[in-house]
């Protein structure tokens, strides 16, 4: 695989996205930067997202984004996913809207959607205030 101009700007970290040791990893390689913004697209129960918007959030800073993708999955048919953990009732959504409950820095901007018209992330743009 050749590598992209941009490879030397990019550090991988790999691993659960929620386990102690990655989180740690990710902070500390957060430390330092003035402006972090965070996408989240890893398993997407609630569970799980939710964990991860617990372990990430704080790292977005003022102004920034943590993004939540396929919080499109709350909106969509209950036998869509059949071979997934996730579902209406169980979806990124339902852990950001968890998360906002217990995070009033946090806000959905939906300027972003509104703009795409097409996104598989509605309610997944969060705003630090």
């Amino acid at each position: 695989m050749r590598p992209t101009p941009s490879a030397p700007l990019i550090q991988m970290i790999q691993g659960s996205s929620i386990s102690p040791d990655t989180v740690a990893q990710v902070h500390a390689a957060a430390q330092g930067y003035e402006r972090v913004l965070v996408c989240l697209d890893s398993m997407h129960t609630h569970d799980h997202v939710l964990a991860e918007l617990e372990a990430y959030g704080a790292l977005v800073s003022p102004g920034s984004y943590c993004v939540v993708f396929d919080t499109f999955v709350e909106d969509m048919p209950s036998d869509l996913f059949p071979d997934r953990p996730w579902d209406p009732g169980n979806s990124p959504k339902t852990a950001v809207r968890a998360f906002l409950r217990d995070h009033p820095e946090f806000e959905i901007d939906p300027s972003i959607p509104d703009k795409l018209l097409v996104s598989v992330a509605p309610d997944g743009y969060l705003r630090r205030r």
